[in-house]
């Protein structure tokens, strides 16, 4: 049997296999490599609805970078309401006061809401046989202070609204000199009256008070 004659590779050969291995060995690398997807995606190449439904975030979005909404800009008494700042209608800011609806049982006494230097409270009086009388006072802190044109005593409390046991809801309001207490004048509005006979808190009453 034959064998067959061994021979030396060739210059040429070997270069080629050094140059294969190097290559292969180099394609290795880099696909092991973590590639930046940056680098892949021309700038500017993808349209909007090559993202998926829901995909991006407030994270991926650079707010600063967003601008005005186009209709803001034209809404030219956004921030201002009936010539006062949107802040001056918060629940308890100096200028607007509002009670909500606010209850009281038989005998009890409820503060409804501050202002200024008045303090309005719901009182629920019990008339006996199930029958009640809901009452709306008002104390001030300081003697120069006013409610409808009548002058108050510091510290001491008036009544400024009342609802009968025959009566459901009834309400209170007037000019912007209602409440007065210099330099500052409020125009408040009250809304009083009775719940069905039984209830629990069958008294009631909400309040809405703002510095003119």
């Amino acid at each position: 049997m034959r064998q067959l004659a061994r021979r030396r590779p060739s210059a040429a050969m070997v270069v080629a296999i050094v140059a294969l291995v190097v290559a292969a060995s180099g394609t290795a690398f880099a696909a092991g490599r973590l590639v930046s997807g940056d680098s892949l995606i021309k700038k500017h190449s993808l349209s909007g609805d090559r993202l998926r439904n829901d995909s991006v975030s407030g994270k991926e979005i650079k707010l600063g970078s967003l601008g005005e909404v186009p209709s803001a800009k034209t809404a030219g008494n956004a921030a201002e309401l009936g010539g006062h700042p949107a802040s001056a209608y918060a629940l308890g800011s100096s200028s607007v006061a509002s009670s909500g609806l606010v209850t009281a049982s038989g005998g009890q006494t409820v503060k409804m809401a501050s202002f200024g230097p008045f303090t309005v409270s719901l009182t629920c009086n019990d008339d006996g046989g199930g029958t009640f009388d809901a009452q709306v006072d008002v104390v001030s802190t300081t003697s120069n202070s006013e409610v409808f044109g009548s002058q108050l005593t510091a510290g001491t409390s008036q009544q400024i609204a009342d609802a009968g046991p025959d009566s459901q809801f009834s309400d209170s309001g007037g000019s912007l000199e209602d409440f007065v207490a210099p330099p500052n004048a409020y125009e408040v509005y009250v809304i009083d009256g009775i719940f069905m006979p039984g209830t629990t808190a069958p008294c009631a009453a909400s309040l809405l008070a703002a510095k003119s």
